[in-house]
């Protein structure tokens, strides 16, 4: 419950992995629940061999196949972003905030700020809420600057740089994407879940590949309604399932966030960033920055050429902020709170 996925002091013990590695690999974040049979077809293999290369990515962790769920589908429709600058032990302030629920991402930073996080909240409310009464006060945290998120113009959890899902399609335009997005029918009305619902999650966020025997057997239903609750959470957007891939492990050590100032037409700049392989993320937000990138980069020769010569270069761009990445305290891409594992 609390193996480090993505701490930066983690050792880089995985298996060298080969072209057909990486092709059952994106297989898997096209699709997490894909049968041994597809994934074997695609890649030329026979299914035992197949079977053989998942458990062992599997196993040595390199690889997670998760359900990831849309906090939309769970009443969580507001993103932020909140940098926080802090005097005294950062350590005890950071393990002080990843005790947050709606806190789901929380890193160490060299740069603005030491420490930036991701909250996911119900209304201004409840961020109001949770800023004054359960960040501020918190000894040692010195100011806070928060980033509302406005679009979403590239989301990957796929690896290595250049597999990813991009936004947008188009790389003229960019494409506009709320940050959070309700789950909805095919009539357009929003998804209710019950408890049994809630409960099939919990089974595919442990493991995204568990047998509909077993989450029959956990959630008390027989099997067919369970294929059809699976099938439905799937279909109307409340998870995905996907196989998220340990960066460190594939050979990307490093992290970091950049912050940009722009003029100009902001979906144009935006839809030229996206085009960049090791941009993994980019949102537009309301706040310091107009927009913000997250990019994986080998060392630091490799995200000075990045930086200057890919993103600095972009037409509308007029500044440019790098906060490296020291060390990542908490990231989860289960959701809601309270149905989630903790990686500190």
């Amino acid at each position: 419950m609390t193996e480090a996925l993505h701490d930066s002091r983690e050792p880089q013990d995985s298996p060298a992995l080969d072209e057909i590695d990486w092709r059952i690999i994106a297989e898997l974040q096209d699709d997490g629940r894909r049968t041994y049979g597809r994934i074997a077809e695609a890649v030329g293999l026979t299914e035992a061999p197949t079977r053989q290369r998942v458990a062992r990515l599997t196993r040595s962790r390199l690889i997670e196949i998760v359900a990831i769920t849309n906090p939309g589908a769970f009443g969580f429709r507001l993103r932020v972003a909140v940098g926080l600058r802090c005097e005294g032990d950062l350590d005890a302030i950071a393990a002080t905030i990843s005790e947050v629920d709606e806190v789901d991402w929380l890193v160490v930073t060299a740069g603005r700020y030491d420490l930036i996080a991701e909250l996911r909240c119900v209304d201004e409310q409840h961020l109001y809420g949770l800023l004054a009464e359960r960040i501020r006060t918190i000894p040692g945290v010195r100011d806070i600057e928060t980033l509302l998120y406005l679009n979403l113009f590239k989301a990957s959890y796929s690896w290595p740089p250049g597999s990813g899902r991009r936004m947008p399609d188009e790389p003229a335009v960019a494409r506009r994407c709320p940050p959070v997005e309700p789950a909805l029918t095919d009539s357009g009305d929003e998804v209710t879940l019950d408890a049994t619902d809630r409960r099939i999650v919990a089974e595919l966020q442990e493991d995204g590949r568990r047998t509909y025997g077993r989450i029959a057997e956990a959630v008390g239903l027989s099997l067919a309604p369970t294929r059809q609750r699976v099938a439905r959470l799937i279909d109307t957007g409340v998870i995905k399932i996907a196989a998220i891939l340990n960066p460190r492990k594939a050979g990307f050590m490093h992290r970091a966030a950049i912050g940009l100032r722009c003029e100009g037409d902001l979906d144009v700049i935006a839809a030229a960033i996206a085009q960049v392989d090791e941009v993994d993320w980019l949102m537009a937000t309301a706040g310091t920055f107009d927009l913000m990138a997250e990019v994986s980069h080998l060392d630091a020769e490799h995200l000075h050429r990045l930086v200057a010569g890919r993103i600095r270069t972009v037409p509308g761009v007029r500044g440019v902020e790098i906060l490296i990445f020291l060390s990542i305290v908490k990231v989860r891409y289960p959701w809601p709170p309270g149905m989630t594992r903790i990686y500190p």
